[in-house]
């Protein structure tokens, strides 16, 4: 039976979720995951519809009045029928309209382009972790003591810690031929020795190749925890209503991040998280800084989750709220049941997720070369005199060092010439 009555469908018009492109004959093209999505449901319903977008370009938040913004505002005035832009199934909203059956399970993450910077100074001593560093250490002490021991009056401590240091740089042993006596101790530290320093070497080579990225950030303490000390920025959605609820939650770090996002107005629009949310920004300062953005997870696996992307963006497991997503429903909306026949349907049956699968492959395609190679664009790749600091440094230090034992070796004879000379 066909429905005669048009109904008003209220939305965003957002790329690649719903596009809303005018036509010659009046009415628009639509194109987008929730565009297709709703495409299919009004067709199999047969009901003719229009679409509607709210001025403010928001998904709706209550006001202190009682009124509602945007998409969830239309619906609540009676202005729209049905609203679909992933609206979360809340309870302020349940008192407002009615939803349908859900046709997707979110939640709040974050996500962020990963960054090439590294802590470069004595990177090279981070191929092992403290623990194994304590162990060589140890071994080291130990091993010196041993032979010390061993050797009595024929090496002095310095000479023995000298010579088993330079068994690691693959220099020759020179101890007295006293050591033969005990060829297992001596043969354990040889046996040591190899095998340190050929891991040690094998890492730091691997190391030069491939340079290992510094400590990420996995979850919303560790977000936070950046945040505070000035490294990283959130953004979230202009009227999604997010940084109140990260507000209203008991652990002080989501708090805190809602407190900022208010604070430095962190917002980006519906659109913009659907296109390019991000897009590198530099702060006052002109110093970059990463930049986080909190929203659903289909959005970041719709842009990231494909091509070059996938290990260039990091996307976090660690959400701090979760729900349901539906089509918001007018309340006493006549045909409620009609819509969750036919949205069961798509999803139980997949047509949703291919909808997005599709989506994301078209949004692949649609880059160019130089828009896919995200790596370019998150970072100036030329070699500048900062990146050769650290290295100078190190190279400084060991010619100073270097200078200053020449120094003493010319002076040290000269000295006890003239003491021994003073002395008789």
């Amino acid at each position: 039976m066909r429905t005669e009555k048009k109904w008003i469908i209220s939305t965003l018009n957002r790329s690649r979720i719903f596009e809303i492109f005018p036509s010659s004959d009046g009415k628009p093209k639509l194109y987008g995951v929730e565009a297709e999505f709703i495409k299919t449901i009004m067709a199999k319903i047969g009901v003719d519809y229009e679409i509607v977008t709210p001025e403010d370009g928001q998904y709706g938040i209550e006001l202190s009045s009682g009124n509602w913004t945007g998409v969830m505002g239309m619906i609540y005035r009676g202005e729209a029928d049905l609203g679909i832009a992933n609206l979360g199934i809340f309870e302020d909203r349940f008192r407002a309209v009615d939803f349908s059956s859900t046709y997707m399970s979110e939640g709040l993450y974050f996500s962020y382009l990963k960054s090439r910077n590294r802590e470069q100074l004595f990177s090279f001593l981070r191929m092992f972790d403290f623990s194994t560093w304590m162990f060589f250490l140890a071994s080291f002490l130990l091993a010196s003591v041993v032979i010390l021991i061993i050797l009595k009056d024929q090496e002095t401590l310095s000479s023995i810690m000298l010579y088993l240091f330079g068994s690691f740089l693959n220099q020759t042993l020179m101890f007295h031929r006293q050591i033969n006596e005990w060829k297992v101790i001596f043969l354990s530290w040889l046996l040591f020795a190899f095998i340190m320093s050929s891991v040690y070497s094998g890492a730091l080579s691997s190391f030069l190749v491939l340079p290992s990225e510094g400590k990420s950030v996995e979850t919303f303490p560790e977000l936070s925890e950046a945040v505070a000390k000035g490294s990283h920025r959130v953004y979230t959605m202009k009227g999604a209503n997010h940084a109140a609820f990260l507000r209203r939650c008991r652990e002080h770090y989501l708090q805190f991040l809602g407190k900022m996002i208010e604070e430095n107005d962190w917002y980006i629009t519906a659109d913009q998280m659907t296109q390019n949310p991000l897009e590198k920004k530099y702060s006052p300062d002109g110093k970059p800084k990463i930049d986080a953005v909190v929203g659903g997870r289909y959005i970041f696996k719709l842009l990231y989750d494909v091509g070059n992307f996938k290990s260039k963006v990091f996307i976090s497991e660690d959400r701090f709220i979760g729900g349901s997503v539906g089509v918001a429903v007018r309340k006493e909306f006549c045909c409620i049941s009609k819509v969750n026949k036919y949205l069961k349907r798509i999803v139980e049956t997949g047509i949703y997720d291919k909808f997005l699968k599709d989506e994301s492959s078209e949004y692949w395609f649609s880059l160019s070369s130089e828009e896919r190679n995200i790596e370019e664009l998150a970072e100036d790749r030329t070699l500048t005199i900062r990146d050769l600091t650290d290295a100078f440094l190190l190279l400084s230090a060991g010619l100073l060092i270097s200078c200053l034992v020449f120094v003493m070796e010319l002076v040290f004879p000269h000295l006890k010439r003239r003491y021994n000379m003073v002395c008789h």
